[in-house]
């Protein structure tokens, strides 16, 4: 009970739920989601790099969250003068995620690379891929679940 009388406090200072909700989501979500993708796709990517983001991102997320005492600010952000408000937490948000990947990977260039043994099925460069046994076109899964995804969204007209 206490955490939602804090809670509203809080967002007594947004505009909206709605946007206190997306400030939320460039707060947390966006910068979490470029460490997860990283260390899943490229295996030079360490614990201290996925770590070493938070506080750069949160000051660089403070500085942006000035757009709101001075809106003429925006522009700035957002790299363009016709930006409106309502764009403010797309780009706290891609600002929150360009900077922790540039953080993720210097750090992760600055520390010692873990085995290739212990990222076996963690990480897709060194995952094996299974074969799937199919020799032609006609008989991967692959092609056939397009042709599916295609005539199941998007079927024929009744030309008759």
């Amino acid at each position: 009970m206490l955490v939602s009388i804090m809670t509203a406090y809080l967002v007594m200072n947004a505009n909206s739920i709605m946007d206190y909700v997306q400030a939320l989501f460039s707060f947390f979500i966006a910068p979490l989601f470029g460490t997860v993708i990283l260390g899943m796709m490229w295996k030079r990517a360490t614990h201290a790099g996925a770590s070493g983001d938070c506080l750069p991102n949160r000051s660089v997320h403070r500085n942006v969250q000035l757009v709101q005492a001075s809106p003429s600010a925006l522009r700035y952000i957002a790299m363009s003068p016709d930006a409106r408000p309502m764009a403010e937490n797309l780009y706290r948000a891609l600002w929150s995620w360009i900077i922790c990947v540039l953080v993720t990977v210097i750090v992760s260039l600055m520390t010692k690379p873990l085995p290739t043994s212990e990222l076996a099925g963690l990480v897709y460069g060194v995952t094996p891929i299974p074969d799937d046994g199919s020799k032609g076109l006609f008989q991967k899964p692959i092609f056939w679940a397009i042709v599916r995804h295609r005539y199941l969204l998007y079927p024929e007209p009744d030309l008759f």
